[in-house]
């Protein structure tokens, strides 16, 4: 389904009376327009202005009656429309530009710090968007979650029995799954091992026994690998040493259909800011692989932190930003989720890179969108 195909079963929250356009057209070009380097709804108001004739013809709408939305248009569709709606779009979206390739994926959620309500009560709210990522490929799929109705740990879950099932991307599985120590659970475990899916875990104190269990190996046992690699770029000193351990009898039964079978540390010591540090974290796999391949795992599980999150907050000040009210701050949450991925498949090595490449440039951004 082409993306202006899924914006049409967008509810349309705006009243009858005076809607002088279609909802999908506004949100396509909310979309087509930020791409192109038109962020927020004057900027957006200044792209339908300026390529009105081009869009038009693009869309194959007539120019002579086909009006131009103006700031406001654009400003109250982003706070009426429901966020979900951008979600399912962009999910669509990504399913149909499915990769051939989807290497390690890693799964995270980021909280949009803007939307939360409840200052510091047990029981305050804020929205989450929860990522399926790959460095290469972006973001493969989306969910929205609210602190106060569900957990990430049950919203990761879902997003991962999607991409494990869907025909899309059944042709290629990916090289790993990764998932940081909140998402170490029986029926995560065992949802990868049943479809044969490979994974790297954090593990800690959440899950109390186990833990126990892969610390005594790392203080007692002789590792049947092990590897080390310095690291001396970005002002810091490191040594990072990865020990492979099996999995011994003694796992909790519990766990034993999790396919667990190697139980890895990585020893990381030196100087940071200045400072020195020593640190040990743990990860569970249900594969057996060397010392170098996890270590190379292990690293890649932080380009999400680093190739989304990290975008986000610094390049789009997601966690602050310009545009608030309603549903905007989620929208455009989404929205930097199309550049973002966007970017990665073109392979351009920065967003700024990819920001001075596709600004204005319709012809380049618009059969991607289709």
């Amino acid at each position: 389904m082409s993306l202006i195909l899924q914006l049409k079963t967008i509810p349309d929250p705006r009243g009858t009376r005076g809607r002088r356009y279609e909802l999908r057209l506004i949100l396509f070009l909310s979309v087509f327009g930020s791409l192109c380097g038109y962020w927020g709804y004057r900027p957006l108001a200044e792209f339908a202005r300026e390529h009105h004739q081009a869009w038009c013809d693009l869309l194959k709408l007539d120019a002579s009656t086909t009006p131009i939305p103006s700031y406001s248009t654009f400003r109250q569709v982003f706070l009426k429309v429901d966020a979900q709606g951008w979600v399912d779009a962009f999910n669509a979206w990504a399913m149909a530009h499915a990769p051939d390739w989807l290497g390690q994926l890693s799964v995270d959620g980021k909280s949009i710090k803007c939307t939360s309500t409840g200052g510091q009560e047990a029981g305050h709210d804020f929205a989450s968007l929860v990522s399926v990522y790959g460095q290469s490929v972006g973001v493969v799929q989306l969910a929205l979650m609210f602190n106060h109705k569900e957990s990430e740990i049950a919203v990761a879950r879902r997003l991962l029995q999607h991409v494990i099932n869907a025909p899309e991307f059944a042709k290629t599985l990916p090289v790993c799954v990764s998932l940081d120590a909140l998402h170490t659970q029986v029926e995560t475990l065992s949802l990868l091992e049943r479809s044969q899916t490979p994974y790297l875990i954090g593990l800690k104190t959440n899950q109390r026994q186990l833990y126990a269990l892969a610390k005594r190996l790392y203080e007692q046992t002789i590792p049947t690998d092990i590897v080390t690699e310095y690291d001396a770029t970005h002002s810091r000193q490191v040594q990072r040493t990865v020990k492979v351990y099996p999995v011994p009898e003694s796992l909790p039964q519990r766990w034993a259909n999790a396919g667990i079978r190697h139980l890895v540390w990585i020893q990381r010591e030196g100087r940071r800011d200045g400072q020195p540090f020593h640190e040990a974290h743990c990860y569970l796999s249900n594969r057996c692989l060397n010392a170098e391949t996890y270590m190379t795992q292990i690293q890649a599980h932080w380009h999400i932190e680093n190739g989304l999150h990290w975008v986000k907050d610094v390049t789009f000040q997601e966690d602050d930003p310009p545009r608030r009210g309603g549903h905007a701050p989620i929208s455009w949450a989404v929205l930097y989720s199309f550049f973002i991925t966007l970017a990665r498949k073109l392979s351009y090595q920065t967003i700024p890179q990819a920001m001075r490449a596709l600004a204005n440039r319709l012809d380049k951004v618009f059969p991607l969108l289709t």
